[in-house]
C-alpha cells in the first residue's frame, strides 16, 4: 500500500498541471450552458501561458495537494484490496478459474477504489477549477480541508459523491483490466521466462 501510494503521488505531482488544465477545459462551455467558473482557455498552450502569466511557476501546482490526496487514497486502496479480495474469493472456493479470479478481485478492488476516491475527486476538481486572485490564491476554497468542509456543510454527503457513476465506470474497468493483465504477465513470467519462480 505504501509503495502504491508513493508511486501514485509521484506521478500525480508531475502530471498535476495537465490534470488542472483538463479540469478547467472540461468545465468550459458557451455562456448559455456554462456551469461554474470559466477560465476561457483556447488551447492547452494558451492555458499554460495564462497560468504562468497570472501565477508564475507555482500556479501550475495549485491544487496538487488535493490531487495527491486523491491518488494516495486510490493507489493505497487499489494495491491493498486486490490481493485480499483474491485470497478471500479463492480460499472460500467462490471463484477458482485463474482469469475469472483476477477479474472478480480486480472488480472488487475497483469498486472499493471508486467508493474511497470519489470525495477526493470532487475536491480536486473544485480546487483546480476555482477562480484565483492576482496572487494565484483560490477565491472560493482556501485549501483541501476548507473545500471538504464547505462541500459537506452546503451540499451534504451527497455532494461528496457527485459524479460517482462516471468515476466508477472509469475506475472499475481500469482497475479490473490492470490486475487481469498483471496476473497474466506474472503467469507468463513464471511459466516461460523464469520457470523456477513459483507463486
Amino acid at each position: 500500500m505504501f509503495f502504491g501510494a508513493l508511486g501514485g503521488c509521484t506521478g500525480t505531482l508531475l502530471a498535476s498541471p495537465f490534470y488542472m488544465i483538463k479540469a478547467q477545459q472540461h468545465a468550459q462551455a458557451v455562456q448559455s450552458i456554462a456551469v461554474g467558473f470559466q477560465h476561457k482557455h483556447t488551447s492547452m498552450l494558451d492555458a499554460l501561458q495564462q497560468i504562468y502569466r497570472k501565477s508564475g511557476v507555482p500556479g501550475f501546482w495549485r491544487g496538487a495537494f488535493a490531487s495527491m490526496n486523491r491518488t494516495l487514497v486510490a493507489s493505497s486502496v487499489q494495491i491493498g484490496s486486490f490481493p485480499k479480495a483474491k485470497s478471500m474469493l479463492k480460499d472460500n472456493g467462490w471463484v477458482t478459474h485463474p482469469v475469472l479470479l483476477s477479474f472478480c478481485a480486480g472488480l472488487t478492488s475497483g469498486t472499493l477504489v471508486s467508493l474511497a476516491n470519489s470525495p477526493f475527486d470532487v475536491v480536486t476538481t473544485r480546487m483546480y477549477n476555482q477562480p484565483v486572485d492576482e496572487n494565484g490564491r483560490g477565491l472560493v476554497y482556501r485549501g483541501v480541508v476548507d473545500c471538504f468542509t464547505k462541500i459537506l456543510r452546503t451540499e451534504g454527503l451527497h455532494g461528496m459523491y457527485k459524479g460517482f457513476w462516471p468515476i466508477y465506470l472509469r475506475s472499475a474497468p481500469h482497475t479490473t483490466l490492470v490486475f487481469v493483465f498483471f496476473d497474466k504477465l506474472l503467469y507468463f513470467r513464471d511459466s516461460y521466462i523464469f520457470p523456477q519462480h513459483t507463486n
